[in-house]
């Protein structure tokens, strides 16, 4: 039995266009070692890991500062656009224990933005991070002819800061670490199966009972992975007085009081616990103007994948020359029903949202089944 030991380390970057924007760079290691257990089993276990640095994603770059609303006086009503007195009158920015619950409330906020005279100025800057590190095992074993089985496990973790890489701001851009959370592909457990087998006799086909009962092969792929993450957001509500309203890329989170992970459900009608979203911190209107939301992104735990794909063939032989295959092919063969996307809205007092939060919106991978003949010559 034979056995060997590979290490790498790969450095990729893409020059920055502006001088002054920082140089967005990734790294890759691995370590695997790769071990013959037999003539026919082969097995292989690594450590395969990267990181990204000064990565591009979207940045709004005109939000107030949590907090700052409450402690800033601000032009009321008109009299900030009309100039209607030479004095206009002053009043808090945002009342204290009130959140803003429409963009019409949130004009107010226009006086006190970094940038006055806009709103949302969306940008794209190298500015983010992320990191993977993964445990790989693989595992082959032959059998006579054409037949084998191979399995392959991953235990990984995706992290990082921006989703994308111009379409989701951070919810606070003075904070960026408070969406530090999984990638939106992020699976913790990824376990894939497959395997080839074809009778071992009757491979001549010499007479009309070999060509009968020779010939035949069943193959199949089987899938188990846990989920994707989701994130909780919140619509019209923005109890620190940043100015999300109407979301420019940056979409506003709410308060958990527990993990939603625990507890729930894992129903069609609701698959997360929705009781530990809520709208208010935990010291009640006291905290509103100056909690952040302390919903983190992607904490929800989607809905696994499992799926059994099977073929079975039929391979006749005429002559030397002509050929003919017969398929019937069947894509999740026992129908199981898998999740796909979830109502993320909390509901709020305004309106905003569906009562539908928690449930499953769609399923994917239903069986399918196809038939097919192939004539080769």
């Amino acid at each position: 039995a034979g056995c060997s030991v590979v290490a790498a380390l790969t450095v990729s970057s893409l020059r920055a266009i502006d001088p002054n924007w920082k140089t967005p760079y990734m790294q890759h290691w691995s370590f695997d070692v790769q071990r013959q257990l037999t003539s026919k089993t082969l097995m292989t276990m690594g450590y395969y890991g990267s990181k990204g640095t000064h990565l591009i994603g979207s940045f709004e770059k005109n939000l107030v500062q949590p907090g700052r609303a409450l402690t800033t006086q601000c032009a009321a009503g008109a009299e900030y656009y009309t100039q209607t007195t030479p004095t206009p009158t002053l009043v808090a920015c945002q009342a204290a224990g009130r959140p803003f619950y429409s963009s019409t409330e949130e004009t107010i906020l226009d006086q006190i933005r970094p940038y006055r005279g806009f709103r949302s100025i969306a940008t794209v800057e190298p500015r983010f991070n992320s990191n993977y590190h993964s445990l790989q095992v693989t595992g082959q074993h032959r059998f006579t002819g054409a037949s084998q089985i191979n399995v392959s496990y991953t235990w990984s973790r995706n992290m990082t800061d921006s989703q994308n890489d111009r379409s989701s701001s951070p919810m606070n851009t003075y904070n960026t670490r408070l969406d530090y959370g999984r990638a939106a592909l992020d699976r913790r457990h990824i376990l894939s199966m497959n395997f080839i087998y074809e009778l071992p006799f009757m491979k001549a086909q010499k007479d009309w009972y070999e060509k009968a009962f020779g010939g035949w092969q069943m193959s199949g792929i089987i899938t188990f992975n846990s989920g994707l993450p989701f994130t909780a957001t919140v619509s019209g509500y923005d109890p620190t007085g940043m100015g999300i309203i109407p979301p420019p890329t940056t979409v506003g989170r709410g308060f958990v009081t527990c993990n939603p992970n625990e507890g729930a459900r894992r129903s069609q009608q609701a698959w997360f616990n929705t009781g530990c979203f809520v709208l208010v911190p935990n010291s009640g209107t006291s905290g509103i103007g100056t909690d952040m939301p302390n919903a983190g992104r992607s904490i929800i735990e989607g809905p696994p994948t499992k799926r059994v794909d099977f073929t079975m063939s039929k391979n006749l032989i005429l002559s030397e020359r002509f050929r003919v295959q017969f398929r019937a092919e069947a894509f999740n063969i026992f129908n199981i029903v898998n999740f796909r996307s979830l109502s993320l809205v909390v509901p709020s007092v305004s309106g905003a949202a569906t009562s539908t939060f928690g449930r499953v919106t769609a399923v994917r991978d239903p069986r399918v089944m196809q038939f097919g003949v192939k004539f080769n010559f």
